[in-house]
């Protein structure tokens, strides 16, 4: 009876933690992929499981953090999905076309609605020569570009073109066959099958998934305050009730998180090391820059167990747009590669740059041009930087070089001959790496 009544107790207090902790995610030391991040407890971007009478929505984060929130509707993420009416790049051309051997696009922008329209394809016997589909949603600011999400009978198809900034015009999707299609209904795009829907629309729009289920429909555009944070209905009750330890619990902060979950917790959208390493492709030559979580935690600076000083948080505000002159981010490196001695720092770096004190990042965080995307992304590989003659490391697992003739200043540090990943099937941890 005695050992009844004490589980009994222990069971209702494992409830009332799981209650007040919700939003808690576990701790790891080591890289996860995002699948296995969405099966632990506690709350994580795209992860689609509370209700949404749960959220609370923007205005009501404003009433208490105006500053913050104000700021946060100026970045990249919040504007990161419109619905295409909205699109500021498809109201500034309302007709966009592009042709290739077989087919002529149109995505067009008027007051009855967007449309991507294909015609041709007369040279596939038995093929229809026109189709079209409605554009409902735009993905991405316009900065370097934009994709349009199309549906047809029911099914999110992703264009076969995108908007390209430095272009001015349409291309093929990145990610996407430069093949000619075979027909008219190929040449919309990718029909998106439930999974992949998903996770798209759950990195450019906030609750398109609640209670485990897909409404795109539902969705708010951009990433707002609760796609991070996590719904804030309980967080309100208990701060206006002034419970204000069980409202801080009831709310997600990630700047709480330890190196590598506070990484990946952005990976979630931007691609954790572990989503790369074992979910894509190993010839995918130059795109992984692209993934930022990634190349950062190929950096030897990164150590074993990630660093707080160099997550992406310890660079980039994710309230405020992102800073784009160079020397803003000396402090950082300088805070370790310094040549004057600190007593109050924790490690300082053994090596200091012989070439300059400013600007650093132009130097050892390049720009390159990630294939099919027509835009200049920072390789977040931390690095001194040597030409392909000092070197044949090709940094994206067995890509044969000659893809690689766009990296021609990667190469891997001095000591290091490639880097080595031990990864047991069925198992969640990765490693040793090369360091």
């Amino acid at each position: 009876m005695r050992w009844e009544f004490q589980k009994i107790v222990l069971v209702l207090a494992g409830i009332t933690l799981c209650q007040v902790y919700a939003q808690e995610p576990g701790k790891d030391d080591f890289s996860l992929v995002t699948t296995d991040r969405l099966e632990d407890a506690g709350s994580w971007p795209t992860k689609g499981e509370p209700a949404r009478n749960l959220f609370v929505g923007n205005e009501k984060c404003k009433e208490c953090h105006q500053t913050i929130a104000a700021a946060q509707e100026t970045t990249p993420m919040f504007h990161a999905g419109v619905r295409a009416g909205e699109s500021d790049v498809l109201r500034k051309h309302e007709q966009l076309s592009y042709q290739d051997d077989s087919f002529q696009y149109s995505l067009s922008h008027k007051p009855e609605g967007e449309t991507f329209s294909v015609t041709g394809g007369e040279s596939v016997p038995g093929s229809e020569t026109r189709d079209g589909a409605a554009a409902m949603w735009a993905f991405g600011t316009g900065q370097f570009g934009q994709t349009y999400i199309l549906e047809k009978d029911g099914a999110y198809i992703e264009s076969r073109l995108s908007y390209y900034t430095n272009l001015n015009a349409l291309d093929v999707t990145a990610g996407q066959s430069a093949r000619i299609p075979e027909g008219v209904e190929k040449a919309l795009g990718n029909r998106l099958d439930d999974a992949t829907a998903r996770r798209c629309f759950s990195c450019h729009t906030t609750a398109p998934v609640t209670s485990g289920v897909f409404e795109a429909e539902k969705a708010t555009p951009g990433i707002q305050c609760e796609a991070c944070h996590g719904p804030g209905v309980r967080h309100v009750a208990a701060m206006q009730a002034q419970r204000y330890e069980q409202g801080t619990a009831a709310i997600l902060n990630p700047a709480h998180l330890s190196p590598v979950d506070s990484v990946d917790f952005c990976g979630a959208c931007h691609r954790t090391w572990a989503d790369v390493a074992l979910m894509m492709p190993a010839d995918m030559g130059n795109s992984s820059v692209r993934f930022q979580p990634y190349r950062l935690e190929e950096s030897r600076c990164w150590g074993k167990n990630g660093d707080a000083r160099i997550t992406c948080i310890a660079c980039h505000n994710p309230h405020q747009p992102l800073v784009t002159e160079l020397s803003t981010y000396d402090g950082k490196c300088l805070a370790c590669h310094s040549a004057k001695p600190d007593p109050e720092r924790r490690v300082m770096a053994k090596t200091t740059c012989k070439v300059g004190t400013s600007k650093c990042v132009s130097c050892h965080m390049p720009k390159y041009e990630a294939r099919q995307t027509h835009a200049q992304f920072t390789d977040h590989y931390i690095r001194v930087v040597r030409t392909v003659r000092q070197s044949s490391w090709v940094p994206y697992g067995s890509a044969p070089f000659s893809e690689m003739q766009a990296f021609a200043g990667l190469s891997e540090p001095a000591g290091c001959a490639r880097s080595r990943r031990s990864i047991w099937p069925g198992a969640r941890r990765i490693g040793p790496r090369c360091r």
